[in-house]
């Protein structure tokens, strides 16, 4: 296992240590509050889940936008140059 892994792996672990901590404190010392954060993020989440049930999970897309016409073909082995509208001087 690399050490990239590694460092990975115990800073997840040390986040997810430091969450639940943290939860669990606030939680003891405003069970109030917790709760109604709680709730909510459950009603936010079931509502977007709820919408994004009922759009049938079709992604919108745009109409594709028509292509320019291509510049005009310059001859790159003549000693002419074109001018910017394509036009030889």
């Amino acid at each position: 296992m690399s050490v990239k892994t590694k460092l990975a792996r115990k800073a997840v672990t040390t986040t997810a240590r430091y969450t639940a901590r943290g939860t669990t404190s606030k939680f003891t010392h405003k069970p109030f509050r917790s709760l109604t954060l709680l709730a909510i993020g459950a009603a936010l989440g079931g509502l977007v889940g709820w919408l994004v049930g009922r759009s049938g999970g079709e992604v919108a897309t745009l109409d594709p936008v028509a292509q320019a016409p291509s510049s005009p073909k310059v001859n790159t082995n003549s000693t002419e140059r074109a001018s910017g509208t394509g036009a030889v001087p």
